[in-house]
């Protein structure tokens, strides 16, 4: 049983480190990409809204559909995995906006399914223990593979002439891509054939307070990736160059992170948590380009405690949550993150004097869930933290006709708010999914 186990850990690692390199030379310079055609905050927001739009529907469709995954699993597994790599070969080869939101559309899509695939793999498979080591080993091993591809990325970057340079580092990319999923072939997921789910939260308040915290915090990277490098490039006039150096000094700490944070407790974790929400600071009154390669070491380094957070809550209430509900739910966490930070994005637009507190206000609010309504993380006693979530969840309930009939009032209100204000209209959207998902 052990051996099994162990194989599995490995092969999911082994692909992880193979994935890194083309994630980093894809998805990780995507951005760059864009911008380097002319994109600015509103056009990347644009893409982003698009492509968050199909990928969540697809996730929402799984989550009340959960019998796709559980047939024929390691077909599925493999065929979405290479079709999102192939993808990629495509991608650069447009330039207009509809037809890149078209592409990266697809992308997502794919992406979204082969998310919920590998997390049933990981959830369905091991304990909360094993859940922990591979999902460090795996953050590790592809932070360690990815530092070479961001590397590589900015060699080619400095050296391939313009006009063909995304078109050869993006076809590298889904070719090395495509080497991980033939490591796919070799996993054995036959536990997963027609596997049981629970049909009903057992402690849907505790689930709720968690994925609402969750996506906030994913909602607070997705934002300040968006506005950060455009901010770089076009305000502070660093070069492509010193763009993609981010991103790799970034995982490079990730790399030492995942290291640190993975087998601490969940009250050591919201200290790396409260640390993050100072990056989007640093970033905005910084003036310097290259310090900003310092900045996204600290950023990446606490945000990865962050992240640990959420997945190893998940990995603990996996137990009586299921495995599929939990894969399926972590993907829409993301899809979900990603979907609220593309219009708050549009409205920022290049204004970083309201991007950058908006960011900020995102991290604590973040913060503040995790500290308030998360049991396991909570500075007040776990059982207040727990009255606490349950108020907030039930309130949920009695509110939801109410919530109904007032949306479009809210929504054209959220327009004429400044900061602070988009946040908060963002993350009552994201209550209100969240509500609609678990109950």
């Amino acid at each position: 049983m052990r051996s099994g186990v162990h194989r599995l850990k490995w092969i999911l690692v082994l692909e992880a480190l193979l994935a890194g390199v083309y994630v980093s030379l894809t998805r990780g310079l995507f951005l760059i990409f864009l911008v380097s055609i002319g994109y600015a905050v509103e056009g990347i927001s644009f893409v982003v809204l698009i492509a968050s739009l199909s990928s969540l529907a697809i996730a929402g469709f799984l989550y009340k559909h959960p019998g796709f995954l559980t047939h024929r699993v390691k077909l599925k597994l493999l065929a979405f995995h290479a079709f999102e790599r192939i993808t990629w070969f495509f991608m650069p080869l447009v330039q207009q906006s509809l037809m890149i939101s078209f592409f990266y559309s697809l992308y997502m899509a794919f992406s979204s399914v082969l998310g919920v695939f590998l997390s049933f793999t990981i959830y369905g498979s091991l304990s909360e223990k094993d859940i922990r080591d591979v999902t460090a080993k795996r953050a590790a091993a592809m932070g360690i593979s990815n530092i070479a591809g961001y590397a590589l990325g900015v060699f080619l970057l400095a050296f391939i002439p313009y006009q063909n340079k995304f078109i050869a580092i993006f076809s590298l990319g889904s070719v090395i891509g495509l080497f991980s999923t033939a490591l796919i072939a070799f996993l054995d997921v036959s536990n997963l054939e027609n596997a049981k789910f629970p049909e009903k939260v057992e402690q849907p308040e505790k689930v709720f307070s968690t994925s609402f915290f969750f996506v906030t915090l994913l909602l607070s990277g997705n934002l300040f990736g968006i506005v950060w490098t455009p901010y770089v490039m076009n305000e502070l006039k660093g070069t492509d160059f010193i763009a993609a150096s981010l991103s790799l000094s970034g995982t490079l700490a990730s790399i030492v992170a995942s290291l640190v944070w993975r087998e601490k407790s969940f009250k050591t974790l919201r200290i790396g948590l409260a640390f993050n929400a100072l990056g989007p600071l640093l970033a905005w009154l910084v003036p310097y380009p290259e310090a900003h390669i310092g900045i996204s070491v600290f950023t990446s380094f606490t945000f990865t405690a962050a992240n640990f957070m959420g997945t190893f809550l998940f990995a603990r209430y996996n137990e009586w949550f299921g495995a599929v509900k939990s894969s399926i739910l972590m993907v829409i966490i993301g899809n979900l993150a990603q979907l609220v930070s593309a219009p708050l994005g549009l409205l920022v637009g290049s204004n970083y004097t309201l991007a950058f507190p908006c960011v900020f206000a995102t991290k604590v609010a973040a913060t503040a869930l995790a500290v308030g309504f998360i049991p396991e993380v909570a500075v007040v006693r776990e059982d207040v933290a727990r009255t606490y979530s349950r108020i907030m969840y039930r309130n949920s309930l009695i509110g939801y006709r109410i919530v109904v009939e007032v949306s479009r009032e809210t929504v054209l209100a959220t327009f004429r708010l400044l900061a602070l204000s988009m946040v908060l209209a963002a993350l009552y959207l994201i209550y209100r999914v969240l509500w609609w998902l678990i109950s």
